[in-house]
């Protein structure tokens, strides 16, 4: 394709447009949920543990292959062996339904719930009965849905997060998955709970409840997703937070942020709160969002849009900064109608936004770009 040539002769230098405040976590990533563009980013390729924010994609894959009104009976393989482990405490025998255990997996972080999910799944993909087949299943599973992301950097060995071998993902690629959980309604719904309590479904009919290990939930406008500590990964967590008037959504992934334990394996210090309240306070301080449409912002576009007979899908809100930078974009026309517009802080590509064919006239297949300075 032309267009892609194009591109290819200019390829700005990587270079970190905005910098991240000073925080304790190795590995951020910040983006615009409803548009994919990047507002800032730390070490975010960088492959490392993340404890139980694993379990943002055994629950993705429970719901792609499992109905939400399920019943499923716990087994003794399916509880802990260790209580400092996080856990919904299941007990052998209760009967829950799959929303009732995807309660559990993502509010309290149950690893019992991660490891019945698992198994259920896991048979409903093999049919087979034989428990370790079944973890294997829904274990390849889970890095199968990784694949078809796109995404090359994280690896599961297990659906809950505990430490083991080749566990990782990056700041980046788990902020892209938290997303994808997130347009789910059924998971968004979750994991904006305070907490919850229902009955088992099983003539036991016992009581679970549990409060959600989300500190920043219902603060600076977090309205979900979900978090995870081990002594390899640190503190983490992934934030789903409104803003823009509520109008816009941004994901939010702080991993290996300092975290100290006590000899009873208690925290006595988690700097992923602070940090995350400071990355808040960074962005409100350095972003705000616009109309794609507004001249202000980009003052050539609207023309050259109509010049190509290309526009974007409705008028999008991008998340631009508030201070002495330079936001680029070019638009790179598909000869077959269409493209895309590349978007760029400084020289850091941050993202692209679609266009589609406004009328059958032009010449496609040229990309042209323009600059503009905000101060």
């Amino acid at each position: 394709m032309v267009v892609a040539y194009l591109l290819a002769l200019w390829t700005p230098p990587a270079s970190a447009a905005i910098q991240v405040p000073d925080v304790t976590a190795q590995g951020v990533y910040a983006y615009d949920l409803e548009t994919g563009i990047k507002l800032f980013g730390k070490n975010e390729h960088e492959r490392m543990p993340i404890g139980s924010v694993v379990k943002v994609v055994t629950a993705l894959v429970v719901v792609k292959h499992a109905n939400l009104d399920d019943q499923v009976t716990i087994v003794e393989d399916d509880l802990v062996d260790d209580p400092s482990y996080s856990n919904m405490g299941l007990q052998a025998g209760d009967t829950l339904t799959v929303r009732q255990l995807l309660y559990g997996l993502l509010i309290p972080s149950g690893s019992d719930g991660a490891d019945a999910l698992a198994r259920h799944v896991g048979k409903i993909i093999t049919g087979s009965d034989d428990p370790i087949a079944q973890h294997d299943a829904f274990v390849r599973e889970m890095n199968a849905f990784i694949a078809e992301q796109g995404l090359e950097n994280t690896r599961f060995t297990n659906p809950h997060g505990i430490d083991a071998p080749n566990n990782y993902s990056t700041a980046y690629d788990i902020a892209i998955l938290s997303g994808l959980l997130m347009k789910n309604e059924d998971l968004a719904r979750i994991v904006g709970e305070p907490g919850y309590s229902f009955v088992s479904v099983g003539p036991e009919a016992r009581q679970y409840e549990s409060q959600n290990t989300n500190q920043l939930l219902g603060q600076y406008g977090v309205v979900g997703i979900k978090t995870g500590s081990t002594g390899d990964a640190g503190g983490c967590v992934v934030l789903a937070r409104k803003t823009n008037n509520d109008n816009s959504t941004v994901i939010t992934a702080v991993l290996g942020a300092s975290l100290t334990y006590d000899d009873n394996s208690a925290i006595v210090t988690d700097e992923r709160w602070n940090d995350a309240a400071r990355l808040f306070e960074f962005m409100d301080a350095t972003f705000v969002w616009v109309p794609i449409s507004d001249g202000s912002t980009f003052a050539d576009l609207p023309t050259e849009l109509s010049v190509w007979d290309v526009q974007l899908a409705g008028d999008p809100m991008i998340p631009v900064a508030n201070r002495d930078s330079q936001t680029r974009y070019q638009l790179a026309l598909d000869p077959e109608g269409g493209g895309t517009l590349e978007l760029y802080v400084d020289q850091d590509r941050v993202g692209s936004l679609p266009l589609e064919p406004a009328a059958a006239s032009g010449d496609p297949g040229l990309a042209t770009s323009g600059d503009h300075d905000l101060r």
